[in-house]
């Protein structure tokens, strides 16, 4: 797998605007073993899905990894014996779930990607910080 080119967010500046063009990976069933094998050890965000009862799969976690990379955090996330929050230990032990993850090399532009995903993805919730440097945050897949 080539990590230059696989899986990367580029952006683009306009003015006070930001484009961001999001190449995530494809959503994998979660194992350690799988993970610790082909998951960069990169910053990035990487989201948790899970198969409901109807077999369709829902996105349930997203977080932004900068010390560690997305390959251990992705492991610790997405282990139930590592995580101590009850609801997602939960999903996890109960559900066949999967990741999928991008790489962003800038810390500022992660927060600003999870931003923009967070208000997107998982409206009930509050949207963790922007950087604060754009007044507009768009994202295309």
């Amino acid at each position: 797998m080539d990590y230059k080119n696989d899986f990367v967010t580029r952006k683009r500046v306009e003015d006070d605007f930001v484009y961001f063009y999001v190449d995530w990976s494809p959503k994998y069933p979660v194992n350690r073993y799988i993970i610790t094998k082909s998951v960069p050890a990169r910053p990035g965000i990487f989201k948790l899905y899970y198969k409901d009862s109807v077999g369709k799969v829902r996105l349930f976690y997203m977080e932004r990894v900068w010390y560690g990379g997305l390959r251990s955090e992705i492991r610790r996330a997405s282990d139930p014996m590592e995580v101590s929050d009850r609801l997602r230990r939960a999903v996890l032990m109960k559900h066949s779930c999967y990741y999928s993850y991008t790489m962003i090399d800038s810390k500022l532009d992660a927060f600003d990607v999870l931003n923009a995903y967070s208000k997107q993805l998982l409206p009930k919730k509050a949207p963790p910080a922007s950087s604060g440097r754009y007044e507009k945050i768009f994202i295309k897949d």
